[in-house]
């Protein structure tokens, strides 16, 4: 990835909704400090989670057709996005580590928003239903 000069400044807003079989929705909300960084044709979206043990980077690569989400510090997860499509993806949380099957149902990427609804499978089980918006603005050097 390019460094942060090469980037753009943005304001980051994640707002998420997990919905367990059986449970009722848990939303979750993060903001941050984040980069907006253009590199080969693509659009990438990158910021750092804190409230874990040690910070997670998180990058977002913005395509409406081939999309990604990879975390990498306290937690380790790859979550692939093509709508109508189940791709295979990892989550890692210390020594606990296991295989995923994303089954994405929505996919948007416009100008400073990113909409994706999947599902999370792993062994041959549902583990939940995810919606996903972030939001972006112009933020500060």
């Amino acid at each position: 990835m390019e460094s942060i000069k090469d980037g753009q400044p943005v304001d980051v807003r994640l707002q998420s909704s997990i919905q367990h079989e059986g449970q009722v929705a848990e939303p979750h909300e993060l903001t941050a400090a984040g980069i907006l960084i253009k590199k080969a044709g693509k659009t990438y979206l990158q910021f750092e989670e804190g409230g874990h043990a040690e910070p997670v980077k998180t990058i977002v690569k913005l395509d409406k057709d081939d999309a990604f989400i990879m975390r990498k510090g306290a937690v380790q997860m790859r979550l692939p996005f093509t709508a109508g499509d189940i791709r295979p993806g990892t989550y890692g949380n210390g020594p606990v580590a296991f295989n995923l099957l994303v089954k994405t149902t929505k996919l948007e990427v416009t100008d400073r928003r990113f909409t994706a609804h999947y599902e999370l499978h792993a062994d041959g089980a549902r583990l939940g239903t995810h919606e996903l918006l972030i939001t972006y603005t112009e933020g500060h050097a």
